[in-house]
């Protein structure tokens, strides 16, 4: 019986190549969230300075600014948190290079998109975002890529368990946040 081949378990998926510079941190992350089972997320604050004009939703993106520490006149669109993750997958473009872990939470199912920055000027563009409807960025510090050699674990759960240094990139509540601002501008500025 049997006899066949026997191959990867990966069903053809594209695997992360490991001569990519963040890779190795892709993989250590990914290794912390399995052990902690949560990731940390950063306060959410929103801002809209858009002209004293009518405009529309697509226009007003470019005046939306998201940070995770408010400033005055900052709307607090989330607090600072954690995910508690039904599971996580790392998500690889064909040629191996990944572009972002997608954390699933375990109540709402809901997706969010880790990306992680280099600490150091990177010429090359990252990898596109897949489609979610969450999405932020993490940034390496230097020190980062020390302790990656001197104690891989501490990292992972430092990167894991705080949300220093991470950054919403998109979130559907700011883009509920925008769309109530461009309706309140469309009313006070009519066509």
């Amino acid at each position: 019986m049997g006899g066949g081949h026997v191959s990867r378990p990966d069903f053809g998926m594209p695997q992360p190549d490991p001569a990519y510079p963040l890779t190795e941190f892709y993989l250590l992350l990914q290794h912390a969230l399995d052990k902690a089972g949560r990731f940390a997320l950063p306060a959410l604050y929103a801002r809209v300075q858009a002209p004293a004009r009518h405009i529309y939703l697509d226009e007003a993106r470019e005046y939306l600014s998201l940070s995770p520490t408010g400033r005055e006149g900052d709307i607090r669109l989330l607090a600072e948190g954690s995910l508690q993750l039904l599971y996580n997958t790392l998500h690889v473009q064909p040629d191996g290079t990944p572009a972002a872990l997608l954390l699933t939470e375990e109540c709402t199912r809901a997706t969010v998109a880790v990306q992680l920055l280099p600490p150091f000027v990177w010429e090359d563009p990252l990898p596109p975002l897949p489609d979610t409807p969450a999405a932020l960025t993490l940034q390496l510090t230097m020190q980062d890529v020390m302790q990656a050699d001197t104690d891989p674990e501490a990292l992972g759960r430092k990167l894991a368990g705080t949300a220093a240094n991470k950054r919403w990139l998109h979130h559907p509540k700011a883009e509920t946040f925008l769309a109530e601002r461009v309706a309140l501008l469309q009313r006070v500025y009519k066509r």
